[in-house]
């Protein structure tokens, strides 16, 4: 048909879904702590587990951050975008002089992230040098660094798309 756009499927997933967690009432002076709902509007697990995916290829990988106290969760959703937990990736968060960042935590104080490595079909593996941990500066709330950019590019194979993207990215959807 002429005229008719046509669109190539995504074989590299990038998603950091704002997930919305319980939060704790601080009894003294009633202020929420934990709460994400400051920094932008979340979305129910339903939500995110029915989230209208893009055109996805057969042969694709997932890059799935997760929030500590939501391990299920996560692997709910991925499960429900059609992916299958293959590996994982741990961000050691540091501050901009190096040092070990202190961050939030319930039990502990949260120095790193995981992102959860999915896959459906038989997508190819650019590299198989790549580690499971890196070591990066924090941003801004919830902000994710270049280095884990760098890494899912040294990964997989585009066209290459991030979900609740905060900015414009080259080379990405």
């Amino acid at each position: 048909r002429r005229g008719a756009t046509v669109v190539t499927p995504f074989a590299c997933i990038a998603a950091d879904p704002p997930w919305a967690f319980d939060q704790r009432v601080n009894s003294a002076s009633g202020a929420f702590h934990g709460t994400t709902s400051a920094h932008y509007q979340t979305m129910s697990i339903e939500d995110i587990r029915r989230f209208p995916l893009p055109p996805i290829a057969d042969d694709a990988v997932l890059f799935l951050w997760r929030v500590a106290a939501m391990q299920q969760e996560a692997l709910d959703v991925v499960k429900a975008w059609g992916f299958t937990v293959k590996s994982e990736l741990v961000w050691r968060k540091v501050t901009k002089h190096g040092k070990r960042h202190f961050g939030m935590g319930r039990y502990v104080r949260a120095e790193h992230e995981v992102c959860l490595i999915a896959t459906r079909g038989r997508p190819t593996i650019l590299s198989r040098s790549i580690r499971s941990t890196f070591e990066a500066p924090v941003g801004r709330h919830s902000e994710k660094p270049e280095d884990f950019f760098q890494i899912v590019e040294q990964l997989c194979a585009g066209p290459r798309l991030e979900l609740f993207a905060r900015r414009h990215r080259a080379n990405w959807t």
